[in-house]
């Protein structure tokens, strides 16, 4: 019961994304221009995530390991509400910003999307060890899906730089963190070879070679 109300939520927001991201691709043919490209390019890649996020919750194997603790369904709730409550920009908002910030999110929506088709059937809303993945982005670092969501969050909160952005920014890095210690605590039990993984690839931050 647990596992087909996860993914009738996240078919929902599949839907709801699908459509925003055929409005903006209308929007940006009845309108061509660099910014209009940019929102339907980031829409287009988020409503991807959404719809593989639907996919992956599809006839997942149980975890070897659950999280139930609190502080781990209180970062899950404080990340996935973080997501939603960046502030819009307005017509105030600096033009060379909004380009900079879309042109970030899109780039973090492609790694994005790129980590959870790596990640596939592994993939978890709450912190727990579904599977030791070490292919694509997480050749790179530990916490591809996390990195895309921090960096397409710090995107969006370049194009309208608020104290309310800033703040919430904060949450999501915290939540982010929270939820990481709680994951690899559950992998490097669930799996003997996670340490060595662990031990030469970077958490979030790819190393410059």
């Amino acid at each position: 019961m647990g596992s087909r109300l996860v993914t009738g939520v996240f078919a929902l927001v599949a839907l709801a994304t699908v459509g925003r991201a055929v409005s903006a691709i209308v929007e940006a043919a009845s309108h061509p221009a660099g910014h209009a490209a940019l929102i339907a390019g980031y829409h287009a890649l988020r409503s991807a995530v959404a719809v593989a996020f639907a996919l992956f919750t599809v006839g997942r194997t149980e975890p070897h390991r659950r999280a139930r603790q609190p502080l781990a369904l209180a970062a899950c709730a404080v990340a996935m509400g973080a997501v939603v409550a960046f502030e819009a920009p307005t017509s105030r908002s600096v033009t060379g910003l909004i380009f900079a910030g879309d042109a970030i999110a899109v780039v973090s929506c492609a790694w994005l999307l790129a980590s959870v088709l790596a990640l596939g059937r592994c993939f978890g809303v709450l912190p727990e060890a579904r599977g030791l993945v070490t292919r694509g982005p997480y050749r790179l670092v530990r916490h591809p899906v996390y990195l895309g969501e921090l960096a397409a969050c710090t995107g969006l909160a370049i194009t309208s730089p608020s104290l309310r952005n800033v703040v919430v920014l904060a949450a999501l890095a915290v939540a982010q963190r929270v939820r990481m210690s709680f994951e690899e605590r559950a992998l490097a039990t669930a799996f003997t070879d996670y340490l060595d993984y662990a031990s030469r690839t970077p958490r979030l931050i790819p190393r410059v070679q």
